[in-house]
């Protein structure tokens, strides 16, 4: 790589200004990165000669408006330029921060310049731990899931490498790589959905920032962050985000609600609003990391918990008619000035229906609606969603909101089509109603070649455009861009868009809006002038010990104390804690004794015990994108999940009762990592714990403070908690809460003192 150039020191910038323009236009010189062009002069300011034609032209005059510099050079583009612009898909670096054959293809040979990366990014420490075949793994990790771990400085290096190609392209237009959400500590990132923090400085998950959020009383926590997150992103070069998820948590069921800050409408839009203007800014700038807020008009409403990445969880439900709750946090994204917007692949509108209404065999429901899921392998059964969930959730009445629905030609019934293909919510609503004018982005691979004709369970759908799975690509295309889509999220080829244009189906001065509205970001982003970063820098900057120690803070804030009876907490501290012996499970070796107390490991001799409980999925077979198999989607008890095929706790509950059996409920602390709304029901004996806690992504550490009174708890809980577990079937997916008879721990609650 040609070694860096950044013209104009700040004193050099200075005495150019002072001595340079009679006139009254004076322009203050932003600073030039550049690896491969020429610099221009004129009239006493540096530009670079980003088309090499030694000519400056209007839009490599950073002088001139966004408006005037992006209608130059979208005149300057080829019809293959421009639908470049409209693909963004996962490259990653392969290891060691190095590039290949297939970088160059996605920017040379398909012309793109919008990348996402997933990338686990490791500190040098971690890495040099590492073997060989750990550092450089086999298999794909360019364009897949799995990834070669790196350090910050060797992300940021990969960065510049990939700035340097998009500069020495025809017309050097910058690259913008994006990434789902990293600096959350999750025991259970999942590729594709977030990526674990690694190097970066570990916050509590989204759930946690909100409960301290309602426990300050304020935004404080949450602007700590994003100022954060902003800083360590930006030391690598990454300048934008799919996230965060504006999402509310009003269906318990759903496996994204860890991806969510609340069920509550007005905490989630003022988190969102706060993000915003703290990560972004109400006007983008060269110090902006954008975000592309999702998923409107709000995922949350899932039926019966279903998640849309799957055929079997397309349709989502509003049985308490609660449509504009959900669509308030992005209301107020937009009206902070969020840059981008991610549609989900949900069908919003369409019919009415119930599945104990299917005759056996029957897999379209009476109104038209197609519930078929697939066909088994093993036996050639023919599928409906009624055969895939449980006979608990079959009388829940699925009920669609069709108040932007009403194009008679997409969907049967009419409405029963995918977000990302409805012009009436993303033209009609996004659009005209809220006034956005950013970039619609769609979510992963909404179009592609027909599925096989297998349930989710044996394989992963590659084409989620539910409601239009009978359209051809062209078909999709045409009616995805006349909705409103600008770029397509899972794609790299740029023959898929091209043939669409090229048929007539899609006029060029339509793929000009959206290309205007993609240029217009990298121009403010001040990517044209300088997309590049110093990686010497990168590994001090990325998890800092300064930024985890306010991540720390952040944890120990998030932790909601829900009971504490018979004197349990706090725990004693100092000299009188190693008159305890502590019984521990799920905590990590040399924690008890770190506090002072005895650590025992024969939990007959304990005083008390503290046990750590987490709950995942397992023996999912294809669901990559996580949540239990359908038939148990539904099981949120403890008692249920622990007799259920697809979820594990750890420790299991028979462990757990034999330690509280053993020392003594009420000597006994639970703290439990609340990613699902899970319910503590009556046979499962947790509620007779003398003390829980429920934590949303904190460390050993963070919780022996709060245990101990070293740290006041303080958080409170983001969505409520239902004490049975019929009250998760009986609840409305999109109404926050549950009926006071159905509700243990309302949405807010958490004790202050012990």
């Amino acid at each position: 790589m040609k070694k860096p150039k950044y013209l104009l020191t700040p004193i050099a910038l200075a005495i150019l200004l002072a001595g340079c323009n009679n006139d009254s236009n004076t322009y203050q010189q932003p600073i030039l990165g550049e690896h491969v062009t020429n610099i221009l002069q004129q009239d006493g300011y540096q530009f670079k000669d980003l088309n090499k034609n030694g000519v400056l032209d209007p839009y490599e005059d950073w002088r001139n408006t966004i408006s005037i510099r992006v209608d130059d050079l979208v005149s300057r583009m080829t019809l293959e330029e421009k639908v470049g612009m409209m693909l963004i898909d996962t490259m990653n670096a392969a290891a060691y921060g190095a590039t290949n054959e297939t970088h160059v293809n996605y920017i040379d040979q398909q012309k793109m310049t919008r990348f996402i990366f997933r990338n686990s990014i490791l500190t040098e420490e971690q890495l040099n731990g590492m073997s060989e075949s750990e550092r450089n793994p086999s298999g794909n990790v360019i364009t897949g899931l799995n990834s070669a771990p790196i350090s910050p400085r060797e992300a940021a290096r990969y960065m510049n490498l990939i700035q340097e190609l998009c500069e020495g392209t025809r017309l050097g237009i910058p690259a913008l790589f994006k990434s789902n959400a990293r600096n959350h500590l999750d025991p259970n990132a999942l590729p594709g959905i977030n990526v674990s923090a690694g190097a970066f400085s570990e916050w509590p998950k989204e759930g946690g920032l909100a409960a301290a959020a309602l426990g300050d009383g304020d935004m404080s926590t949450i602007e700590e962050f994003a100022r954060v997150m902003k800083d360590e992103w930006k030391a690598i070069g990454l300048r934008g985000m799919y996230g965060y998820m504006a999402d509310l948590s009003t269906e318990p069921r759903w496996h994204r609600v860890h991806e969510t800050f609340s069920e509550d409408s007005d905490l989630t839009s003022n988190i969102i609003t706060t993000l915003v203007s703290t990560l972004q800014g109400s006007s983008v700038s060269s110090d902006s990391i954008v975000l592309t807020m999702k998923h409107f008009p709000g995922g949350g409403p899932q039926f019966i918990g279903l998640d849309p990445h799957y055929i079997a969880g397309q349709h989502q439900s509003y049985p308490t008619h609660n449509f504009e709750y959900h669509v308030k946090p992005f209301i107020a994204a937009v009206n902070a000035g969020v840059a981008a917007i991610m549609p989900y692949y949900g069908v919003v509108g369409g019919g009415e229906w119930k599945l104990s209404d299917l005759a056996t065999g029957q897999t379209v429901a009476a109104d038209g609606t197609n519930l078929y899921v697939g066909t088994r392998t093993s036996d050639g059964q023919v599928l409906s969603l009624a055969d895939v969930v449980s006979d608990r959730v079959k009388d829940t009445l699925r009920v669609p909101n069709n108040d932007y629905n009403n194009d008679a030609t997409a969907g049967t019934p009419t409405g029963n089509v995918g977000v990302a293909f409805s012009a009436g919510i993303l033209n009609g609503l996004l659009r005209q109603r809220l006034g956005f004018t950013g970039v619609i982005n769609s979510d992963t691979g909404i179009i592609n070649d027909p599925n096989t004709g297998v349930p989710d369970d044996e394989a992963m759908q590659n084409n989620r455009a539910w409601g239009l799975q009978d359209k051809s690509k062209n078909e999709l295309f045409k009616i995805a861009i006349d909705a409103g889509t600008d770029v397509f999220s899972g794609f790299h080829r740029n023959a898929d868009i091209m043939s669409a244009v090229q048929e007539g189906a899609i006029p060029e001065t339509r793929i000009d809006q959206s290309v205007k509205r993609l240029l217009t970001v990298q121009f403010e982003l001040g990517l044209f002038e300088n997309p590049y970063v110093d990686e010497s820098v990168a590994n001090q900057i990325v998890g800092s010990q300064d930024h985890q120690n306010k991540a720390d803070i952040a944890q120990r804030k998030s932790v909601v104390l829900l009971k504490s009876e018979n004197a349990l907490l706090p725990l004693p501290t100092g000299t009188a804690a190693s008159d305890v012996k502590l019984f521990t499970l799920g905590v990590n070796d040399g924690v008890a004794a770190q506090y002072g107390f005895t650590p025992v490991s024969d939990m007959n001799s304990a005083d008390k015990a503290v046990v750590r409980v987490r709950v995942t999925n397992r023996n999912t077979g294809a669901l990559v994108f996580g949540g239990a198999k359908f038939d148990e989607v539904d099981v949120l008890d403890f008692t249920g999940m622990s007799q259920a095929q697809t979820w594990d706790i750890s420790p299991s509950l028979a462990e757990i009762k034999q330690v509280m059996d053993t020392v003594g409920a009420e000597n006994t602390v639970l703290s439990i990592y609340f990613r699902h709304p899970f319910v503590l029901d009556d046979v499962s004996g947790l509620k007779n714990a003398g003390a829980i806690l429920a934590t949303f992504g904190a460390s050993d550490s963070a919780l022996f403070d709060v245990l101990t009174g070293r740290f006041t708890p303080k958080g409170k809980l983001p969505f409520a908690l239902a004490n049975s577990a019929q009250a998760i079937i009986d609840q409305a997916s999109d109404a926050p809460g549950y009926t006071p008879a159905d509700t243990l721990y309302g949405f807010g609650y958490g004790l202050t003192d012990y």
